[in-house]
């Protein structure tokens, strides 16, 4: 797999990005898509898992952008990507916080596994089929 060399003094050898001062986690870029996309959802698996809670904030777009060897303009962009697909909120001169709760955890793990399904080849009938068969078959009937 090609990946971008962002920095070359921040790149591990397995090729994620050392983030020290976004938390715990690596973050990997790839040859796949546009850098703040991949940003984006590097926090969102973050964010998902538990990495970053609810209410933290995440470094400035100067110092993510630094950090990351890349312009900060596309931090910028990952940044209000996060936004519009609600997982941060931006506060004017503050920053940029998390509010995504994980009380949505399971939704959001249940819509990863159709994708994932989507994606191998079983159509959306082959899948609201198996849905039918463990609920019972029966739109109306009441668990």
């Amino acid at each position: 797999m090609l990946t971008y060399l962002i920095c070359s003094t921040i790149i591990n050898t397995d090729n994620t990005v050392n983030t020290d001062a976004i938390g715990d986690d690596d973050m990997i870029f790839n040859n796949n898509g546009n850098v703040f996309e991949q940003i984006a959802d590097n926090y969102i698996k973050m964010i998902t898992s538990g990495a970053i809670k609810e209410g933290e904030y995440l470094p400035s777009c100067r110092d993510l952008a630094r950090d990351l060897g890349i312009n900060p303009n596309t931090v910028q962009r990952a940044y209000t990507l996060l936004e519009e697909k609600g997982y941060v909120t931006k506060v004017l001169k503050k920053g940029v916080y998390v509010s995504y709760s994980n009380e949505n955890k399971l939704e959001d793990e249940l819509k990863q596994d159709i994708i994932k399904y989507k994606n191998s080849g079983l159509s959306k009938e082959e899948i609201m089929n198996i849905v039918e068969e463990v609920y019972g078959g029966d739109n109306n009937a009441k668990d």
